[in-house]
């Protein structure tokens, strides 16, 4: 496929299915109940997932990846490998017929370990689209945004905490942490939705074994001694098309409330670390209770094992408690973990460091904390850029440019739109939060330019276009 094409692609949109039944809770269940690991779980019920499925597009998949991966790549090339992150897997989505949603062949031949990468990023990615989408029409008039669940509890636990890759007992912890924000003429009210994101090639049956460590791993925070509600999303990857499998364990809903002077003064405020530690989950908070309800699984399905590295280790998950009178602080950290996403997003890491804590920065003890608010050195910044959208719209951000050949180059920018990055740099995090979404609607026509972008509703917007001679 020619480049020009590829990126046109991008914007295509596309059918997602969507799948959630009372038969995939007995199958997640049936699994779950043979491992004892996984038996501290929450209660498993399906989501009104519509008829149809969704429609979304590649560049939305990508957006949503970029924008929550961003926090993870502290490194002297972190503004590369955020670009990168917007571009990766810009050749593993098409549209085939019945305008469905599929893998493309070149992203379903890669190799295996190759795929195990695939699989996750694209599960991250689609996870959050459909999460977004299911809890928008949920809740009503609410803008999600996605914090990363290391981020969050970095700033509170000072046991447990370490690279989810390297720490056994870690794998029994969440991926995202789903901040809502919605605001009335008098009142702002913030919520919490724990999100786990699993992403597979192999069979349906894989996904039984996802959800159900999944159905653990969201168990693993509670605020003030209730668990929040929480969605597991597993795609399924194949070139015949991608089924999201959606499950929704219920749980407790809001975590502050207030109006606009005390959402501002709490916000002003720089919250502290905390030193609280993680303990272990309790005997009698196994859910064992949940039970499949008798309807057999499929007779031609192969249960699928998975890798050993994937499961579960044995013995109870460790919880993370938010106490009660710290749902403040809470509300603190991810709101201030989503202006720092969005700043580094745009490539403005200084900004972005001065919403983290001494932990969340590294400054505690680096050899034991990783960074994840590292200053980029001059040299490795990318160029900050101004972008004009159709429309008037005006981004401030980042841009990197590679050559194609033939005199051609890809470009790539990261940004924000311009009011809203002016308040996230000015710390007006409270008018951010309520600006972020009136953006959204101005959305228009794609620009005459053949570039592609996508404008999300906390204001961050990806574009990527290829100019002859270099722009």
């Amino acid at each position: 496929m020619e480049i020009d094409s590829l990126v046109r692609s991008l914007s295509y949109q596309s059918l997602l299915a969507l799948n959630s039944s009372d038969q995939l809770v007995d199958d997640v269940l049936r699994y779950a109940k043979t491992r004892e690991a996984y038996r501290h779980h929450k209660t498993l019920t399906p989501v009104d997932v519509g008829k149809g499925g969704m429609r979304t597009s590649p560049a939305q998949v990508l957006h949503e990846l970029g924008v929550a991966t961003t926090l993870l790549t502290a490194s002297p090339l972190s503004q590369v490998a955020r670009h990168w992150a917007a571009v990766r897997c810009c050749a593993t989505h098409t549209k085939i017929r019945g305008s469905r949603l599929a893998l493309t062949p070149d992203a379903n031949e890669v190799v295996y370990h190759h795929k195990v990468t695939q699989s996750e990023q694209l599960g991250i990615g689609l996870a959050l689209v459909v999460a977004k989408n299911l809890l928008r029409r949920q809740y009503r008039g609410w803008t999600f945004h996605a914090v990363d669940a290391e981020v969050a509890l970095k700033a509170g636990f000072v046991d447990g905490i370490g690279a989810v890759e390297s720490v056994s007992r870690t794998k029994k912890r969440p991926d995202y942490i789903l901040l809502g924000h919605h605001a009335t003429k008098t009142r702002r009210r913030m919520k919490i939705v724990i999100l786990e994101c699993k992403g597979t090639h192999q069979s349906p049956s894989f996904i039984h074994g996802q959800l159900a460590r999944a159905a653990v791993q969201v168990e693993a925070l509670s605020v003030g001694g209730h668990h929040p509600p929480s969605l597991m999303v597993a795609s399924h990857l194949t070139q015949a098309g991608i089924t999201a499998y959606v499950l929704d364990p219920p749980g407790d809903d809001e975590l502050w409330s207030g109006d606009d002077d005390e959402l501002d003064g709490l916000l002003s405020t720089r919250p502290d670390d905390q030193f609280w530690r993680p303990r272990t989950a309790t005997p009698d908070e196994a859910e064992a209770r949940q039970a499949p309800t008798g309807r057999p699984a499929p007779a031609d399905e192969t249960i699928a094992e998975p890798d050993l590295a994937e499961e579960l280790p044995p013995g109870a998950p460790q919880v993370f408690d938010i106490p009660e009178q710290q749902r403040g602080w809470f509300t603190q950290i991810l709101t201030r973990a989503v202006a720092a996403t969005a700043l580094l997003f745009a490539g403005n890491s200084a900004a972005a460091s001065g919403y983290a804590t001494p932990r969340q920065r590294g400054a505690v003890d680096p050899r034991f904390e990783p960074v994840l608010f590292d200053l980029d050195p001059a040299w490795a910044t990318s160029s900050a850029a101004t972008y004009e959208l159709p429309d008037g719209i005006v981004a401030e951000g980042t841009r990197h440019r590679a050559p194609l050949g033939r005199g051609r180059v890809l470009e790539v920018f990261r940004g924000i739109e311009s009011h809203l990055y002016r308040e996230l740099a000015e710390g007006r995090i409270g008018a951010y939060l309520r600006d972020a979404p009136s953006f959204f609607g101005r959305r228009t026509a794609m620009p005459a330019d053949g570039s592609v972008y996508s404008f999300g509703r906390d204001g961050t917007v990806p574009v990527v276009r290829v100019l002859d001679g270099g722009g």
